[in-house]
């Protein structure tokens, strides 16, 4: 079976995670072909593959419009093949937060009239790093919502990998 990994990243967590989702399916003996939407299309054929994995982080309410470009270039095939969109965001990393991180999902669906066969809600990661003086703010205020993190200083990476594993397995399958 050949699995096409597409994905938007902004801060690398989901690149972190289409990463491992291709090395886990790779592992269970399939083909994968990994994709950054943020890259050019090239030689890419979505038809080929068995099966879809679109995975994209929300950001200031929304997903990476690079993906939202390859969801629409390619809904047709979407359509046709069995789906799973991976939604990465820190609304899905705390208790209450999982009505907002189905609502980005349900958004992102509505907007580009697609429907993948199954959805995935899985928490990010804070970068601070990669944040300014203004991201740090959004970050503290709106998307934390003043929730308290251990040495809020540090990065801190929220994902369920367990989660993810079992659910990518069934989805692939063995």
């Amino acid at each position: 079976m050949r699995v096409l990994v597409a994905f938007g990243t902004t801060e690398g967590q989901t690149g972190k995670i289409a990463e491992a989702i291709a090395s886990q399916v790779r592992g269970m003996g399939h083909e994968v072909e990994v994709f950054d939407t943020t890259g050019l299309q090239g030689d890419l054929n979505p038809e080929l593959c068995d099966k879809i994995i679109v995975a994209a982080s929300v950001h200031e309410q929304g997903h990476q419009e690079s993906v939202e470009v390859f969801v629409a270039a390619n809904r047709k095939t979407l359509q046709a093949k069995p789906t799973m969109f991976v939604s990465v965001s820190l609304a899905a990393a705390f208790e209450g937060g999982m009505a907002d991180a189905q609502g980005y999902a349900d958004a992102f669906f509505d907007d580009l009239d697609w429907r993948p066969s199954q959805s995935l809600l899985i928490a990010g990661a804070v970068r601070h790093g990669a944040y300014g003086y203004y991201k740090e703010h959004i970050l503290e205020h709106v998307v934390l919502q003043d929730r308290e993190l251990d040495n809020p200083e540090s990065d801190h990476e929220f994902t369920d990998w367990t989660f993810l594993a079992r659910a990518i397995k069934e989805f692939v399958g063995v």
